[in-house]
């Protein structure tokens, strides 16, 4: 091999690496929707996890997430609790469980509550000498958190305990992001204001109309926390499988809630899609939402296209950011 000839190869090989950098599977997509007198809208979509995965915050996360943020003017993300007011939902009707979702309302509970005495401890781990001092005792705290799981009903369960969850996944010692992708966009844009993606009522009614085993959700949220290297790995493949299209391994952390798809993908895409298409000021908008949310459900109870499609649907052209 001639000296002349490594600066070309060199540039070969750059190539090479410049196009597997890019290969990434594209996660975030733009819609467009011009209005006469407003000019053209845009809402940037991006698929997420609750969980933060490494694969989250890969070159894509970078090279294509971060500018759309920066161009957009507002965020909007699951569980900030300023969503405007929806129609009137009254709360979850106990009676609507069958015998197997009771079942799994009391095991949930039983779940929580020792999840939550986990993060507690954690939580404890963390504290200075003086400040520990103060701390109430283990036995007064367990008998406080017990009264309040017990009193809880089945939303505010399910929301307490993604707290307890995100909580203990913060305190383990592989934790390296410190927040999922929504969490990451909040702080990288302090300047923007982040509203709620649902209604202020939607989320519970997705959750109150998932149906007679709804509360399995419940016990999704303590059956992933906190992931595992193994789950990590697991659910980054599916995640890629949804992105491309194809379906997730059996028994998958991303399929395992499908029976709940009427209520949590199609009525949540209802109420989304009839608040983005009121959108049309002429600027950039950002929305972070669950990666099933974006695709086709139908099977069971849900029939509903995804949000992409839906936003098609509605006018906007639809694109995938490379």
């Amino acid at each position: 091999m001639t000296t002349a000839r490594l600066p070309r190869l060199l540039a070969c090989a750059l190539a090479l690496a410049a196009c597997t950098a890019h290969a990434a599977t594209p996660r975030l997509w733009k819609a467009t929707h011009a209005v006469e007198g407003h000019g053209t809208t845009t809402l940037y979509v991006l698929a997420a996890t609750p969980a933060g995965l490494p694969a989250e915050f890969d070159a894509y996360y970078t090279r294509a997430v971060l500018p759309a943020l920066r161009a957009s003017a507002t965020l909007a993300v699951e569980g900030v609790g300023d969503g405007e007011e929806g129609p009137a939902t009254p709360g979850c009707d106990l009676h609507q469980l069958d015998e197997q979702g009771i079942a799994m309302l009391n095991d949930a509970r039983q779940r929580i509550l020792t999840l939550t005495l986990q993060a507690d401890m954690a939580r404890r781990d963390a504290l200075d000498v003086k400040a520990l001092a103060k701390a109430p005792d283990l036995d007064t705290q367990a008998q406080s958190w017990a009264r309040l799981i017990e009193m809880s009903d089945e939303f505010t369960l399910l929301q307490f305990a993604r707290v307890q969850a995100a909580s203990l996944a913060s305190a383990a010692p592989d934790h390296k992001q410190g927040a999922n992708v929504a969490e990451a966009l909040v702080r990288a844009r302090p300047d923007i204001p982040v509203h709620d993606i649902d209604y202020r009522t939607g989320m519970m009614h997705a959750y109150c109309a998932a149906g007679p085993r709804r509360t399995m959700m419940l016990l999704d949220v303590v059956d992933s926390a906190p992931p595992s290297a193994t789950a990590t790995a697991r659910l980054t493949r599916d995640f890629d499988a949804l992105l491309r299209g194809r379906a997730p391994s059996d028994g998958s952390p991303l399929t395992r809630l499908a029976p709940l798809d009427a209520g949590l993908v199609c009525a949540r895409n209802r109420d989304w899609i009839a608040r983005m298409g009121k959108v049309a000021d002429g600027r950039a908008h950002f929305y972070v939402v669950p990666v099933r949310n974006l695709f086709a459900a139908r099977h069971d109870d849900a029939d509903c296209g995804g949000l992409l499609d839906e936003l098609e649907q509605a006018g906007f052209t639809v694109a995938a950011v490379k």
